[in-house]
C-alpha cells in the first residue's frame, strides 16, 4: 500500500473530507489530493503532523510494505525530532541575511589576495624590481587580504554555530515556519536570480582578458596583468553569487529542500566535498607556486568544477541506493 493509499484510508477512518484535513494541516485541498494520488510528497514538517494527527508512525506512512498494527498494539516510537520555533527561524534568517555581504567580501578578498604577488612577479621579470623584494611584498599583501577574511569567517561562524543543526540534521518545523521561509524566498527570488546571473557571467567573462594577454606570451608582465584581471572579475562574480546564495540557502534549510533535503543530509557527503575542494586548492597553489605559470594553472578550477558535478552525482546515486 502506497503512502497515498494509506492517507486515504486514515482520512476516511477519521471521518474527514479532504477539505477538513487540509484545514487541520494548513495546506490547500489540492495538496491533499496530490498526496493521496501519490503525485506529490508532503514536506517533513507536514509528514510529522500527519503522523501525530492520525497517531501512526512516520515509518508506517513512508514504507509501502509496513502494515498498520492492530488497535491497542503500541507502535515503536523513534527518537523525537528537534523542533524549530518561528522565533528561532526568524532569528536565523535575519542572521544569515546580515552575514551574506561580509562573508561574500571575505571570499572575494581570498580570491584577490594573490593579485599583487602575481603583478610584482611580472614586474620582477622585467628587472625594475628584484625578485626577492617582489615576492616578499606580494606575500605581505596576500596575508593582509587573507587575515581579515579569516576573521570574518570565524566571527560569523561563531555566531551561526548554534544553528548548525539546521544544515546537518532532520528537524520538525513549528507552525508558521514553512510560511515564513516561503515568504522570505519569494522576496529574495528576483534579487537572487539577478545576482546569480550577473555573477556567473562575470566568472565566464574573466577568461577574456587573460586570453587577450596571452596573444603576446613573451611579455610576462602582460600575462600577469591578464591573470590579475581574471581574478578581479572572478572575485566580483563570486561576491555576487555568495551574497545571493546565503539568504537563499537559509530558506532552503528551513524548508529542507534542494541540497538540504533529508536524503541529502549525509555526513559522508559533506566530508567528501570538504576533502575534494581542499585537495583542489592544494593542487592549484602547489602547481602555481612551483611553476609560476599562473597563466596556465587557472585551468584547475573549471576542470575541478566539472569533475565536482560528476563526483556529486555519483555519490548521491550511491547514497540513495544504500538507503
Amino acid at each position: 500500500m502506497t503512502m497515498g493509499e494509506k492517507l486515504v484510508e486514515l482520512r476516511k477512518k477519521a471521518g474527514w473530507s479532504q477539505e477538513e484535513l487540509s484545514e487541520r494541516l494548513d495546506v490547500s485541498r489540492q495538496s491533499i489530493s496530490k498526496w493521496e494520488g501519490d503525485l506529490a510528497f508532503p514536506t517533513v514538517d507536514k509528514l510529522l503532523e500527519l503522523s501525530r494527527l492520525f497517531d501512526v508512525s512516520t515509518d508506517y506512512l513512508l514504507k509501502d510494505d509496513l502494515a498498520l498494527p492492530p488497535e491497542g498494539t503500541p507502535e515503536p516510537v523513534g527518537p523525537a525530532l528537534r523542533q524549530v520555533s518561528r522565533e528561532e527561524a526568524e532569528a536565523f534568517l535575519a542572521l544569515k541575511e546580515a552575514s551574506a555581504r561580509p562573508t561574500a567580501l571575505a571570499v572575494a578578498l581570498c580570491i584577490l589576495s594573490p593579485v599583487c604577488l602575481i603583478l610584482l612577479g611580472g614586474l620582477s621579470a622585467l628587472r625594475p624590481v628584484r625578485e626577492q623584494i617582489a615576492v616578499a611584498a606580494g606575500l605581505v599583501v596576500l596575508f593582509a587580504f587573507v587575515a581579515p577574511a579569516v576573521a570574518i569567517f570565524v566571527r560569523w561562524s561563531m555566531r551561526l554555530d548554534k544553528y548548525e543543526y539546521l544544515e546537518k540534521e532532520i528537524f520538525a518545523a513549528a507552525p508558521g515556519v514553512t510560511a515564513l521561509a516561503r515568504e522570505a524566498m519569494d522576496r529574495a527570488r528576483e534579487s537572487h536570480s539577478r545576482r546569480m546571473v550577473t555573477g556567473i557571467c562575470l566568472c565566464v567573462a574573466s577568461a577574456v582578458p587573460l586570453l587577450a594577454c596571452m596573444a603576446a606570451p613573451e611579455h610576462e608582465l602582460l600575462i600577469a596583468c591578464g591573470v590579475g584581471l581574471l581574478l578581479i572579475l572572478v572575485a566580483a562574480g563570486v561576491y555576487l553569487i555568495v551574497s545571493a546564495s546565503i539568504p537563499w540557502d537559509a530558506c532552503q534549510m528551513l524548508l529542507q529542500e534542494g541540497d538540504y533535503a533529508p536524503e541529502e543530509k549525509s555526513p559522508l557527503l559533506r566530508t567528501v566535498w570538504v576533502i575534494y575542494w581542499c585537495t583542489v586548492t592544494a593542487i592549484y597553489l602547489g602547481w602555481s607556486f612551483a611553476t609560476r605559470r599562473w597563466g596556465d594553472t587557472w585551468i584547475v578550477w573549471p576542470v575541478a568544477g566539472v569533475l565536482f558535478g560528476a563526483v556529486s552525482a555519483a555519490l548521491h546515486l550511491v547514497h540513495r541506493r544504500k538507503k
